[in-house]
């Protein structure tokens, strides 16, 4: 394996063997990738339980994050998407997922500083992860439907343009 790394192939051969290999990096808005960072930092600030879990998840989603500047795919989860998926193949659920939650949200909102939310941001439709509990146990995570905060915008305002014909 090593010495496919170390041999002189061009580009287009070389992105065959990564996604070959099943390294097709996390595509993300450079808005969303900052405020992973973000979190990532106050993880390293907090002395709260859970934090390292939560800076281990982050990291790992920086890592293999590759930020562009427009949103590349309509189903892909980004802050402020409306998101359900399911925990393994329980009933789906549906929440919000914000980059700042505040304490006592309601109910459907999903922080993206939390594991679930960590885990979440950057996958897309059909997609499955596994996802890291706080007790250490490893669920596995599924991608439903992602509903863009501009979609639904776009949606209401084209309604509300085809009711004025």
């Amino acid at each position: 394996m090593a010495n496919v790394f170390a041999s002189d192939q061009s580009p287009s051969h070389s992105r065959s063997v990564f996604r070959a290999l099943g390294n097709t990096p996390t595509v993300l808005p450079r808005s969303d990738r900052l405020k992973l960072q973000e979190h990532l930092d106050d993880c390293d600030n907090a002395t709260r339980p859970g934090s390292t879990l939560l800076a281990y998840v982050l990291a790992n989603k920086l890592l293999n994050l590759r930020p562009v500047a427009d949103l590349p795919y309509l189903d892909l989860v980004l802050g402020g998407s409306e998101v359900t998926y399911e925990i393994d193949g329980a009933a789906p659920c549906t929440g919000l997922l914000v980059h700042t939650a505040r304490p006592g949200a309601p109910g459907g909102v999903i922080a993206v500083a939390s594991l679930l939310g960590a885990t979440l941001i950057g996958m897309r439709v059909g997609e499955r992860a596994p996802l890291l509990n706080q007790d250490g146990s490893i669920a596995t995570l599924s991608v439903i439907s992602v509903v863009q905060p501009f979609c639904a915008a776009q949606t209401d305002e084209i309604v509300a343009q085809e009711g004025s014909k």
